[in-house]
């Protein structure tokens, strides 16, 4: 797969279909493109109208060119796009970009044509990006290829990006003087008909070129596929997501707690907060980040320095820095002791450093040095405002000669004419950020990155112990029964019964025990008044009994027979469950639980693909976690037990393709802190 995708980005030869003479037509622009940016291969245009474009020989039909053709880039009108690709597949041509427009985003008829397409190239073996897309660039001195309509020249870098949204691409690199974004691959990916997030992630971690993956979706092709390499340590590279589109659409279907709390944003943060990948609100974070990576070297910890010669930004930076659980380092006296004899004796020597706005180009220098050596201090925000009397451009240089093997992220705000200063005469071209708060974002998420454990080891499926035919209903507690029995699961013991049979069963049993109405038709056994507690006495059972079937004769539903089971007093309630989410697969829920979980909304939520350390964080993220593990003199509940007990239900769903939703609502943890699932609700679809 990996050297399917290389004559994207390191063709030999570009074969563009549908180039043009007319200036402003997409054909024409991109040609222009690939031409001024300094393309190193050959370059074979398309066009039956005429044989020249832009200075280049261009040939009436692709069949007329004799060379082999690496990549081809399609652009002729959507009406020709088919026999265009078949002709391509005729000449063996591997790797097509269509950038033509028309096809899936407009309908059924467009998405037939889009699958018959795709169909055709992978069966010639082929790989195809689109379409409805904007092209590809790899800023590679060796390559020089810009194949985008965009006329922006990217300067080289490290940094590869993903866009599903032409546009967004397009407005992206029109910024890049303004931004100092520096790519080594950009691709914009459009409809993702073949090609998507998942295949580039894979070849992107395997190029050395590319340092930091940066991705723009508004969709995943399949989220589950895409957390698996991570999840089998696969992909070890920064990789930094803008997720649009968030939806609870793939949620709206649910019946369950577990399926109704679990809308489909909520999952996609799950998910990447789970495998240390960096989701990002905006593209300023999201580009700030990864410049943050290829820059900087990693921070050691979460103790912080801020310098600054301005005391209202200095406050937003801290705010910021607390906001994401980073924190203020503590100075050594030493240090301290040393930064006396720079700074004004108005100004601060303690954290943040205080400059005043007089401070110099050498003062922030040697400040920024003296803190940056503090074993205290795991990375240094360094803000400058620029005044009258200290020019920003001095300032800048000098922080950036600082030598450190910590990051030092430099705030500046500068007059207008610095940044074009800076982009020419700058000896070292170092990332600046121009907001106070910008700088939190990045070392949390470089925090993040190195945090996680990518060797962890991690549930996997292994084989389903029920053979279920895909079909639309809940498990009969029969089945339930097994699957309890097989993955150790602290089901009470029940029975289910009719009528005449609760006396014969009640003595099995014995007092107090609890009575629940059984019906296909009730999800919730509580809100259908079809659950009574603490019975006991023979008398008091009938009673109940007959009370549950005039509940269930009110509401026009059919009682199909009786669940009785041996009463618990319960200290605790809680939840554990499972959903099958659309894109991202099996996932598995803990918190609070009871007839109330929507209402106290305490859960967490991780992929199936657990492993010790997710359940420990769902446990210890939750209020009802926390109450379990021991507050205010109580005694822990037994925590290794009820890992246990996450973990053989995220192995269930991992097992069981056909469940689609499951909920053991309510857990109940009894006085003595033993668990009994007292209600199970397993769905197939």
């Amino acid at each position: 797969m990996i050297e399917s995708l290389k004559n994207f980005f390191y063709p030999s030869s570009i074969c563009i279909a549908g180039a043009s003479t007319k200036e402003k037509s997409i054909g024409y622009e991109l040609l222009k493109t690939i031409l001024h940016y300094g393309y190193t291969g050959k370059i074979y245009p398309v066009n039956p109208k005429t044989d020249e474009v832009l200075g280049i020989k261009c040939f009436k039909k692709i069949n007329d060119i004799s060379e082999h053709i690496d990549l081809a880039i399609v652009v002729v009108p959507k009406l020709y796009v088919e026999e265009t690709i078949d002709r391509l597949i005729s000449r063996n041509v591997k790797s097509i970009v269509l950038i033509t427009a028309g096809f899936k985003e407009t309908g059924l008829e467009g998405e037939s044509v889009e699958k018959r397409i795709t169909e055709k190239i992978k069966n010639a073996g082929g790989r195809l990006v689109g379409p409805n897309c904007m092209g590809v660039i790899n800023t590679s001195d060796a390559i020089k290829l810009n194949a985008t309509f965009v006329a922006e020249k990217p300067e080289h870098g490290t940094i590869a990006f993903l866009s599903q949204s032409g546009a967004l691409g397009a407005a992206v690199l029109n910024s890049l003087r303004e931004t100092d974004i520096r790519f080594g691959h950009f691709i914009s990916v459009g409809n993702k008909a073949d090609v998507s997030e998942n295949d580039l992630l894979e070849f992107w971690q395997s190029d050395p070129s590319i340092k930091t993956i940066s991705l723009y979706l508004e969709s995943f092709s399949d989220g589950e596929s895409f957390i698996k390499n991570f999840a089998d340590g696969k992909i070890n590279k920064p990789v930094l997501i803008l997720k649009a589109g968030c939806t609870e659409a793939g949620m709206k279907a649910a019946v369950s707690h577990t399926g109704a709390l679990g809308s489909s944003d909520r999952v996609v943060t799950a998910v990447i907060n789970q495998f240390g990948i960096c989701r990002t609100k905006n593209l300023t974070e999201l580009f700030n980040s990864a410049k943050g990576f290829e820059s900087f070297p990693l921070p050691v910890g979460n103790k912080i320095v801020v310098v600054t010669n301005a005391g209202g930004p200095a406050i937003i930076a801290v705010d910021a820095l607390e906001k994401e659980g980073l924190q203020l380092a503590e100075l050594k006296e030493a240090t301290k002791m040393k930064l006396r004899d720079i700074v004004h004796p108005e100004g601060s020597i303690e954290n943040p450093v205080d400059l005043l706005p007089g401070g110099t180009a050498e003062q922030f220098k040697s400040v920024n040095q003296l803190v940056a050596d503090d074993d205290n201090v795991d990375a240094v925000v360094s803000i400058f405002v620029e005044p009258v009397m200290v020019p920003a451009f001095e300032v800048v240089e000098n922080i950036n000669s600082v030598t450190a093997d910590k990051p030092i992220l430099q705030v500046v705000m500068p007059l207008p004419e610095f940044w074009n200063q800076y982009r020419i005469n700058s000896k070292y071209k170092t990332p600046l950020f121009r907001q106070p708060e910008e700088p939190a974002k990045v070392l949390v998420n470089m925090l993040r990155y190195k945090n996680i454990n990518r060797t962890v080891e991690r549930l996997k499926p292994s084989k389903s112990v029920l053979e279920l035919k895909p079909e639309n209903r809940f498990l009969s507690p029969s089945e339930i029964n097994l699957l309890a029995e097989h993955y150790k699961l602290p089901l009470i013991k029940s029975f289910v019964l009719n009528e005449r049979e609760l006396g014969k069963a009640s003595f099995e049993i014995g007092f107090p025990l609890v009575l629940k109405g059984l019906s296909s038709e009730v999800i919730h056994k509580s809100e259908a008044g079809a659950v009574a507690v603490n019975i006991r006495n023979s008398e008091e059972l009938i009673e109940a009994s007959i009370e549950i079937s005039k509940r269930f004769n009110r509401q026009g539903l059919a009682l199909d027979g009786f669940l009785i089971q041996p009463f618990i007093k319960a200290k605790h309630e809680i939840l554990i469950g499972g959903f099958r989410d659309p894109s991202f697969g099996p996932m598995i829920m803990f918190g609070s639980g009871g007839k109330y979980v929507e209402v106290y909304n305490d859960t967490a939520i991780k992929s199936a693909f657990l492993s010790e350390q997710d359940i420990d964080d769902m446990i210890s993220s939750t209020a009802i976690g926390k109450i379990l593990a021991g507050v205010r003199g109580e005694k822990e509940i037994n925590i290794s037990a009820l890992k246990e007990i996450i973990k053989s239900t995220a192995q269930l769903m991992l097992d069981s393709e056909e469940i689609s939703e499951l909920d053991f609502n309510p857990v109940i943890v009894s006085s003595e802190g033993e668990f009994f699932i007292v209600d199970a609700r397993v769905k197939v679809w």
